[in-house]
């Protein structure tokens, strides 16, 4: 028969319990993650039966529930958005670009934006029970594996905010793009070079772009981990830039002066805000 002293069986507590704790947290974390997932699906779902109700205020009424819901979220995971620069963001269709560090930038530009922000996802995303069908009633615009079906369907939704008729107090739409197309993986944050197709629609539609250096996010949601981390994400609106002001040249000479100078603009934004807040 094994004998087991007092001390023996109290340093196996210990360690039962440093072991319990630690799955707890783990799980609660892991929790946090798939808790809002359900409270969106819950609250689209609610939103789009409203909806019905109120067809011609569709769309206004969903961002309007969806800004509410985001403070809320934001709230609930203990992160903080601070913004700067609100001087330029201007009331009229536009195209926002903003580096992409985590899924917590949707949340982020919600919170920034007060209108009405059309996002762009993955199909695979559709796809996912739940979330996909969430933000399909958002309207998010898919994209696909195959570019030139992208951008033609990126084109037609900067086509139709182009011509959206503001009518009194109606949110103003903005199509929303992550130019890097994937989140980076640089913990300093560096950026990866942007899509040229999103600068040719832009010219195309003669649509200005906005652009937005965000900082923090990676912080808060490492790429391929599954919990958040409390923290602050620090949103900073840029001083928009004109198709127009690049006359004299190509559509392609155009393009890619507005592609360099909006991946500088907010190159320039993103290190300001590190040198700021994390003495960089």
């Amino acid at each position: 028969m094994v004998k087991c002293s007092a001390r023996t069986l109290l340093n196996d507590y210990k360690i039962r319990k440093a072991i319990g704790c630690i799955m707890l947290k783990f799980s609660l974390k892991s929790a946090l993650y798939q808790v809002p997932g359900m409270i969106f699906f819950i609250f689209i779902y609610r939103i789009k039966i409203e909806c019905d109700l109120v067809r011609k205020r569709s769309h206004d009424f969903i961002f309007g529930r969806a800004h509410a819901f985001t403070k809320r979220l934001l709230r609930l995971l203990h992160v903080e958005i601070e913004v700067s620069g609100m001087e330029n963001m201007i009331s009229k269709p536009a195209i926002i670009c903003q580096n992409h560090t985590s899924i917590m930038d949707i949340p982020a530009i919600l919170h920034t934006v007060k209108g009405k922000s059309l996002f762009c996802g993955k199909f695979e995303l559709f796809k996912i029970w739940v979330f996909g069908k969430g933000i399909e009633i958002l309207g998010m615009i898919k994209v696909y594996k195959d570019d030139k079906k992208t951008w033609r369907v990126l084109s037609e939704a900067a086509k139709n905010i182009k011509e959206t008729k503001l009518q009194n107090g109606a949110l103003t739409p903005y199509l929303v793009i992550f130019p890097e197309g994937t989140r980076t993986k640089d913990k300093d944050y560096k950026m990866g070079e942007f899509k040229r197709g999103l600068f040719s629609i832009a010219v195309k539609h003669n649509l200005p772009i906005i652009p937005i250096a965000s900082y923090g996010g990676l912080d808060i949601t490492p790429k391929g981990a599954w919990v958040f981390n409390r923290g602050t994400i620090y949103e900073k609106v840029l001083a928009p830039l004109y198709p127009a002001d690049y006359d004299g040249v190509s559509i392609k000479e155009k393009s890619i002066k507005l592609q360099n100078d909006t991946w500088k603009r907010i190159n320039d934004g993103l290190s300001e805000l590190i040198k700021t807040h994390d003495g960089g």
